[in-house]
């Protein structure tokens, strides 16, 4: 049979005890809110784990993140061609790809994952201009198959994960 306590029946050591106990836990709180939090945009460059390469919130050193969005402004028969010409062009980006160039690129899907609603690229640049410079590389826009929108990208939670 189990006994149960109330504060009137249980003797002084064990009041004692409890009271240590919850002036030692307030007190650590206490401590802990005062120690120094890790910034939510860390400046921690590339690194490698088990999940291949992980970028951190920072792009890489002198780099700023860009996003492209594309939407195809032509018939999907007019942009098959370039379609491949676009890929390949990714492809040797991800196989020459050196700390300072980092790309990720896939396409948009409607809510039934039917795709064709155009495409979304990540990637680093030193600013604006240069990124735009390397956008306009991309068979699908020298061949006038999409409108693009090319913005700047300031990552403030979480992490990209490359393979």
């Amino acid at each position: 049979l189990a006994k149960s306590y109330s504060l009137t029946t249980m003797q002084s050591t064990d009041l004692s005890l409890l009271l240590l106990i919850i002036i030692v836990t307030a007190t650590t709180l206490v401590v802990e809110s005062f120690m120094p939090q890790p910034p939510l945009y860390s400046k921690t460059h590339p690194s490698t784990s088990n999940r291949g390469t992980t970028l951190m919130n920072a792009a890489p050193d002198g780099m700023k993140w860009f996003v492209k969005t594309e939407q195809f402004c032509k018939p999907y028969p007019q942009v098959k061609p370039y379609l491949e010409a676009h890929r390949e062009w990714v492809r040797s980006l991800r196989e020459n790809n050196t700390e300072q160039q980092i790309v990720v690129s896939g396409y948009r899907v409607d809510e039934n994952d039917k795709p064709g609603g155009g495409g979304l690229m990540i990637f680093a640049a030193e600013d604006h201009d240069a990124a735009e410079a390397f956008v306009k590389n991309d068979p699908l826009i020298q061949n006038e198959c999409v409108e693009y929108k090319l913005n700047r990208w300031i990552p403030e939670t979480g992490d990209i994960s490359l393979e």
